[in-house]
């Protein structure tokens, strides 16, 4: 009996020390190695069908929690525009298109389980100069996105492809304003 008690002894004894160990590292997430910087999942995009803006979203893990990160998105850009003159309507032959390179960033701090879950959003580019005659308004036609990438710079994770890497809206031939 005696060695019976000495056993349960010590075992109660090992739980406890076991039990406290893992309660330590449960309240200091950095007293165990953290994971490599990762994207969890699909990096997805998608577009605002009535402005033409694409939303790029990922959930990224095993980030040190005390320090913020930088995200970069990426995409190539077509955007058509049209000409309105006051009656409402598109005269043919005063479309405009332009295709560019469009990136923005974004920091975000970690949350206390090394993870950042949010979106960047992607703007049309807009033209420098309205092209149209008189007093013509400028209209977005049609914006085409594709090379949709996101990239973690801080930690030099991806870039990664977004799903999907391609999005379209079209807006009208001679769409409202």
């Amino acid at each position: 009996m005696n060695s019976t008690v000495k056993h349960f002894g010590r075992m109660l004894a090992v739980c406890g020390a076991l039990s406290f160990a893992f309660g330590t590292a449960q309240a200091n997430p950095q007293s165990y190695p953290v994971k490599k910087p990762q994207f969890s999942g699909k990096v997805t995009s998608s577009i605002n069908p009535k402005t033409g803006e694409l939303k790029v979203c990922f959930k990224e893990i095993g980030l040190n929690y005390n320090k913020s990160v930088t995200y970069v998105a990426k995409a190539m850009v077509v955007a058509s525009y049209a000409c309105r003159n006051n009656g409402g309507n598109c005269p043919k032959g005063q479309e405009t298109a332009i295709k560019e390179n469009v990136s923005a960033s974004a920091t975000y701090s970690p949350d206390k389980s090394g993870t950042v879950s949010a979106c960047i959003t992607l703007k049309v580019p807009k033209l420098s100069k309205n092209p149209c005659p008189g007093k013509m308004d400028l209209v977005l036609q049609s914006v085409s996105w594709s090379h949709i990438t996101l990239a973690d710079v801080t930690n030099k994770v991806g870039p990664v492809d977004a799903h999907p890497s391609k999005q379209s809206a079209n807006f009208g031939v001679c769409p409202a304003k």
